[in-house]
């Protein structure tokens, strides 16, 4: 991958703003103090955590609800069974 101009006219515009000198004093009045942009982050992360925290929170509180709620009913007998004899010779007898 080449860097550069790839075109006359890439070279042209290049050729033509290199020499270009910007100067915005506003940018430096307008920047936010980066002391209260860090405590915006941190509040912001700190306010997450809490939701997390209350999501899990609710979620065991709704696992326990629902388990507790749970009847279990018995839908067949589990008492063993006699085997049933599979050969014709064992029918007969």
């Amino acid at each position: 991958m080449a860097i550069g101009a790839k075109d006359r006219i890439d070279a042209m515009l290049v050729k033509k703003y290199a020499m270009q000198k910007v100067d915005n004093p506003i940018i430096q009045t307008s920047m936010i103090d980066p002391e209260k942009m860090y405590e915006a982050m941190n509040d912001y992360a700190q306010m997450h955590l809490s939701m997390l925290s209350i999501q899990q929170k609710l979620k065991s509180t709704c696992i326990s609800a629902i388990s507790g709620s749970i009847q279990y009913t018995k839908t067949r007998s589990l008492k063993s069974r006699r085997p049933q004899p599979s050969t014709p010779a064992a029918v007969a007898s």
